[in-house]
């Protein structure tokens, strides 16, 4: 593929001169305006040309990532700006937000962003590292605004992390990679606010029922609040730990949870020393 010419106009020249001059990784059309002092025409028309010499990239309207002289203008495409300017309900979460705490060593090669029904990936984006992962009952409760690479992005907290990867953990890896990141988390949540977040999630009693059981075969104490809200109601379905079509349908069944083990214990032991 043919790379964009990287010459540069007066004009261009005074864009780019500012931006490195003040290592901005990101700039908008209406921040040019004011510090330059040009119209919205000249602005508009010096970004875009910008663009396609490949000094910036476009990451939403009227927004766009710095790629400065020192990488050679070429750069992996960077997730966290386009994140940090999208203007959709998002958040960073399930094994990517795991990933970002500290909860577990295998980063994603893609972002896994959280968003509602009906939400659409900008063609803007083109190749940047983000998969979307669709949430019907799409809620931001437990959810902060950290500095992630340099740039400002919503992401899942420790405590909603646990909660939905316990609800989808085909997200986190499976059974056996949501054990690596409770046994993790386990010293460092809240766990009156992870039962706290349960109850605005259609999955809620699986994720705490799941989340009990895992504590108990890594031999952790089951927190008072997590065991409260866990146990097992009158009439409750029994719960299978992992996936029926992987691991089957047998195994020991942890009465309190009403949660059947149908992972072997030796396993997820296992995998908390890999």
């Amino acid at each position: 593929m043919e790379r964009p010419v990287r010459t540069l106009s007066k004009r261009e020249a005074e864009l780019v001169s500012w931006l490195e001059a003040e290592r901005r990784l990101s700039i908008s059309l209406p921040e040019v305006r004011r510090t330059l002092g040009w119209s919205d025409s000249v602005a508009r028309n010096t970004l875009s040309r910008l663009a396609k010499k490949g000094w910036l990239r476009r990451t939403a309207l009227g927004r766009y990532e710095a790629v400065l002289a020192e990488t050679g203008g070429w750069s992996v495409p960077n997730p966290w700006a386009a994140l940090s300017t999208w203007g959709q309900r998002y958040y960073v979460g399930f094994k990517s937000a795991a990933y970002e705490h500290g909860l577990t060593a295998d980063r994603p090669g893609s972002v896994q962003t959280c968003v509602p029904t009906g939400a659409r990936r900008p063609l803007s984006w083109g190749d940047i590292p983000i998969v979307l992962i669709y949430l019907p009952k799409f809620d931001s409760a437990g959810t902060q605004y950290r500095k992630l690479h340099q740039f400002e992005v919503e992401i899942a907290s420790p405590e909603k992390i646990l909660v939905d990867g316990a609800s989808l953990p085909g997200r986190m890896g499976g059974v056996l990679g949501l054990a690596r990141i409770v046994d993790r988390a386990a010293n460092q949540v809240d766990w009156a606010t992870v039962v706290q977040l349960t109850t605005a999630s259609p999955g809620g009693r699986v994720s705490l029922r799941r989340l009990a059981a895992l504590l108990e075969i890594l031999g952790r104490e089951v927190p008072d609040p997590l065991a409260n809200g866990a146990t097992a109601r009158l009439g409750e379905s029994a719960l299978f730990l992992g996936a029926r079509r992987t691991y089957g349908a047998r195994g020991e069944r942890l009465s309190r949870w009403q949660v059947i083990v149908n992972v072997d214990p030796a396993a997820v032991l296992e995998e908390l020393r890999r």
